[in-house]
Order: C-alpha cells, then structure tokens, then sequence
C-alpha cells in the first residue's frame, strides 16, 4: 500500500522544483491534484489555482485542499481563462488522452503553456525490480508468517501470502496498458513527446526531475533527498518534466 506522507513529501518536492517554470502566468490549472498537496503550495507561492480531479480518485478522501469534482470530459473552466496547465503523474492515467488534451488547448490563453511531470522507463523498469525483490522476501519469510498466522487461519494466511508474492512476478501496468511491458516504451521520452505531437503541442523543452524512486516506496525515508538524487544519475530519474506550448499549426487543423 502506498505510504502517502510518503508520496505527499515525494509531491512537495517535484512542485518545488518545478515552481519556476510556472511562473509565467497566475492562473493555474492542475489537473489531477490527487490530495491537494501541490494545489495547496502553488496557492501559498501567490498563484490562483483551479485544482481538479475525478470523484472515483484514490485520493478523494485525503484530500487537503479544495479540489473540485471533474467528469473526465470537460474541464469546468472557460475558453482561454488559464495561464499554465499543471499535471504531476496524471497523464498515463488518462484513457481519452486526445480528448482531454484538446480541452488543454481550449482553456489555455493564446500565450500559455502547458507543465507535465511524468514516469520514466526507469521508474517502471525499477518498479519491477523492487516488485519481484518485495515478493521474494515475502517468499522467505512465509514459514514465519504461517507458523505465527496472528490470529488467522493458516489456510487464510497462505492465500493472502500467495496472492502478495506472486504480484510482484506479475508485470502489471501502471498506466492505461493492459499490461506493463509496454510502459518500457510508452513512457519514454520519444513516446510522451510523440503523444503531445499528435495532440496538436509542441514540446519546448524537458528535463529529468532528478530523484530516485519507485511505485514499491523503495527504502521511503530511509534514503534522503541528497541519496535519492545521486541514485537518479545512477540509475535514472522517476519522472520527467515536459514543457509544452500549443503548436497552432497542428491544433486548427484538429480543431
């Protein structure tokens, strides 16, 4: 299970990072806020914020700011009405990508942009390794966990065992694959900048985020901001930040 204090820091420290590159603009779109958490720091950095996500989100019953409903169709905003466009882990989670995308280009004023954060094929490759590392401890440990069954049956305690070490053998998707092989490719830059392209964007710059991390919680706490940015040189950055203007050109032919 996710650890969100865990994740809410992990948040804190990608908006921060990325606080400069919003700053051409007061209005603030952040689509999918999740918790709240960013959408609560940009307010406090002086930024008006519309923050929204869906009603079915995970995270809608931890929410700490007022994050409006949305129905993943229409964005509950008027044409040209917002600055910048913020999104952090959203994206590969969205089914109707173009749709949403052009409801980017619909609210975004003529000299706004957009501002995503998105998983890297290191965050997925590494996911599946700490994945299959977590199940092969649990592989170990499971003659202690069936000679102590905390007062449960044993046979319900091996079910429960079972289902956890084989999970992390099972490479499922992150995003809106149907499995999670493919999520090698898909969230490759090549890949997000080839998405945004065909939505009518251009990406005007990009660059990783420079920290370390899983979709296990690898270590949590355990490895310090300072360990988790020297890891991503080693191994590679969790997410990536991407930089996009509308491509005027490709929208009004989409249009």
């Amino acid at each position: 299970m996710t650890d969100i204090s865990f994740l809410n820091r992990l948040r804190r420290l990608e908006i921060e990072r990325v606080l400069p590159d919003l700053a051409g603009g007061t209005h603030v779109l952040e689509f999918g806020s999740g918790t709240g958490e960013q959408a609560r720091f940009l307010v406090e950095q002086g930024f008006e914020v519309t923050a929204i996500d869906l009603a079915s989100s995970n995270y809608a019953d931890l929410r700490l700011f007022p994050v409006q409903d949305y129905d993943g169709r229409n964005i509950p905003l008027p044409d040209r009405s917002v600055d910048v466009i913020y999104s952090s882990n959203v994206l590969e989670h969205v089914e109707n990508f173009d749709e949403v995308l052009a409801e980017f280009r619909r609210v975004l004023k003529p000299d706004g942009y957009a501002v995503h954060v998105l998983p890297t094929t290191a965050w997925r490759f590494w996911t599946f390794a700490s994945a299959i590392a977590d199940s092969l401890k649990a592989a170990v440990a499971l003659p202690v966990r069936l000679a102590r069954p905390a007062g449960q049956s044993r046979a319900r305690v091996l079910k429960r065992e079972i289902r956890h070490i084989g999970s992390g053998f099972i490479p499922r998707a992150h995003g809106t694959a149907p499995e999670g092989i493919s999520e090698l490719w898909s969230f490759s830059t090549p890949a997000w900048k080839r998405k945004f392209r065909r939505c009518g964007f251009r990406v005007m710059a990009d660059r990783p985020m420079g920290l370390f991390y899983t979709g296990t919680t690898l270590a949590g706490d355990a490895l310090s901001i300072e360990t988790r940015g020297r890891l991503s040189r080693l191994f590679g950055s969790a997410t990536r930040v991407y930089l996009l203007k509308v491509d005027d050109r490709k929208a009004a032919t989409r249009d």
